[in-house]
């Protein structure tokens, strides 16, 4: 057991805020901290945490992106608060580890780590930082702008990694896989690494030139950690790298793809990007002196490495084999672990960030499945069909029976599936109608179909094994009727994780953002195993954990309605296929 005096920090470098949570020995929060970008660093003109369209800074003026001096700054702004506002003791802080926005990109010109390695503790580093990136701006998860680059990445994969005869089929709905899901786990995909750097690449070939390397977020926030004397690039995570497209996932060991590498950068892009980091417990070293200096953290502070946001959120929930994790949020988000590398292209399919080769305890791979018409989707419909008031949204989807109708709400185009568009609705033949007879049934209709989709996922990949419970997070986790719907729908426990920890001064909760958490759990996990008591990330935090609760069961099946739903459920996948054809139409 880890010394009580001892405490973790965790990072969180997302979309729209730097956060920070500091968690004691028990894994109870003591306080959270965060710099929110719009409100808190204006001069940098984001809205939402990216530049408006049009900016000057942007490569190309449909593009989302923001500012890397802005995170930065933020960097800056975070320790400040941190030390001198809350009056955190820094000194006890054992080990730090971090979290950012998966697939985003930094890029560090040549001699930024002579820069890194004279940061003045006198001074903030962002002044001190100023030239030390080749580009100007970070690619963010919105961003669109890479069709062309995903389709070159796509064609490049089929000629060099397509076997002589296409692999079989497989589910769900007996999808072809592409050559580039086989290898990398997910489909070309406009936000994710590869397709960012080959257009950038292509369209700024001197900027290019000048990089020296390439990080994601997380490691980028790793590399300012070690900001001072010993200064050096933090490795990539084997879980983020998986967010590339560039990793062969296929392949034992894995590594970089040549075929996708060249096509994207050239063979000399493998020296930009660095060797990722096999095994999460390895030390990426100590504390930079700048840190050290300036604020009183101990030279005997470990830095872990780092892992995108939603590895981070699974490390901080940790569901087992038989376990998921749904996020209800602007984007539904399902997280579900798994023992075999089962690419398709409906879903991604990442390295589990807390598996070690050997470790029987923990599932080496975890799936991922985004849907994009989610929470705002959901307020459409109340704000069209249930005079805007949640009240009555919700008593209209507890008065529905399962399947008494269908509908499909692609406001914007879908993930999964892929480019579905469109409104389409059902009646209770399956029959597509224009309206249902009363309004209040869209409720209904969007819930329902929101809960088969996910059941449709998962049942496929489970491949009959059972699943036990699901664990809610996100915006709408708190919605008792949704809750009880997914119970229903997915025949399992729901439950929250409980929020452990209470402000020393306040006795207030203390909030609870799971990315920055996940990551002061491996950071408790490693600071363990340097102190030579290696044992399974599980094993760690269970220890830590002993005798609290980790999570509430907020809803249970009804027995009844888990049947209707599961007869159900062959219909709904016909009404969602003949719904994407339809939308296809749309186009």
């Amino acid at each position: 057991m880890a010394d009580p005096e001892v405490l973790f920090l965790g990072l969180d470098l997302s979309s729209q805020a730097l956060k920070a949570s500091l968690l004691d020995a028990r894994l109870r929060g003591i306080d959270e901290v965060a710099v929110r970008f719009d409100e808190d660093l204006p001069q940098f003109g984001t809205h939402g945490g990216i530049l408006p369209p049009g900016d000057a800074r942007l490569d190309v003026p449909e593009a989302a992106a923001a500012p890397v001096q802005m995170y930065v700054a933020a960097f800056d702004l975070l320790w400040e608060r941190i030390a001198n506002e809350r009056g955190w003791p820094l000194a006890r802080i054992g080990a730090i580890s971090a979290a950012g926005q998966q697939h985003a990109s930094v890029y560090f010109s040549h001699g930024a780590l002579d820069a890194l390695r004279v940061a003045d503790p006198d001074a903030p580093l962002a002044p001190q930082l100023e030239d030390m990136f080749s580009r100007a701006t970070v690619p963010n998860w919105q961003d669109a702008t890479t069709l062309k680059e995903c389709s070159m990445l796509t064609a490049a994969a089929e000629q060099a990694l397509a076997p002589p005869s296409p692999p079989p089929a497989t589910a769900p709905h007996d999808t072809p896989i592409p050559a580039i899901c086989q290898a990398t786990g997910s489909i070309a995909h406009t936000r994710f690494t590869a397709a960012q750097i080959l257009r950038w690449r292509m369209q700024r070939p001197e900027e290019y030139s000048a990089t020296e390397r390439i990080t994601l977020v997380s490691n980028f926030v790793t590399t300012l950690l070690r900001a001072g004397f010993c200064a050096e690039y933090a490795p990539l995570d084997k879980s983020d790298v998986c967010g590339m497209n560039l990793w062969a996932m296929n392949e034992s060991p894995p590594h970089w793809s040549a075929p996708l590498i060249d096509a994207t950068g050239g063979p000399d892009l493998v020296a930009r990007l660095g060797d990722p980091a096999r095994d999460p417990r390895t030390l990426v070293g100590h504390v930079g002196t700048w840190l050290q200096q300036r604020y009183g953290l101990s030279p005997s502070c470990i830095v872990c490495q780092a892992t995108g946001d939603n590895p981070a959120t699974l490390q901080c929930l940790t569901p087992r084999r038989g376990e998921a994790v749904i996020s209800l949020g602007t984007s539904d988000t399902v997280l579900l672990p798994s023992d075999t590398y089962v690419p398709h292209p409906s879903y991604h399919i990442f390295a589990h960030p807390a598996s070690v080769e050997g470790d029987a305890a923990t599932p080496p791979y975890f799936l991922m499945f985004v849907y994009k018409n989610a929470s705002l989707a959901r307020e459409w419909v109340r704000d069209t069909y249930c005079d805007g008031h949640w009240g009555t949204f919700d008593a209209a989807v507890q008065a529905a029976a399962p399947g008494a109708a269908a509908g499909f709400y692609w406001l914007r185009p879908e993930i999964i599936p892929w480019d579905a568009r469109g409104v389409h609705r059902f009646d209770s033949t399956g029959t597509q109608i224009e309206a249902f007879p009363e309004d209040m049934l869209n409720a209904a209709a969007i819930v329902q179909s929101h809960c088969l989709a996910f059941r449709s996922r998962i049942v496929r990949v489970l491949n009959g094994a059972p699943l036990e419970r699901v664990f809610v997070v996100g915006g709408a986790a708190g919605n008792a009727t949704l809750c009880q719907l997914l119970a229903d729908v997915l025949d399992c426990e729901v439950a929250r994780p409980r929020v452990e920890g209470r402000n020393a001064e306040s006795g207030a909760p203390v909030a609870y953002n799971f990315c920055s958490v996940g990551a002061a759990y491996r950071a408790r996990w490693v600071w363990e195993c340097v102190q030579g008591r290696p044992t399974s990330f599980e094993t760690c935090i269970a220890r830590a954990r002993e005798g609290m609760a980790a999570y509430d069961v907020v809803a249970r099946p009804d027995a009844n309605r888990a049947r209707a739903f599961a007869a159900f459920a062959p219909q709904w996948e016909r009404l969602e296929q003949e719904a994407v054809a339809r939308g296809a139409t749309l186009t």
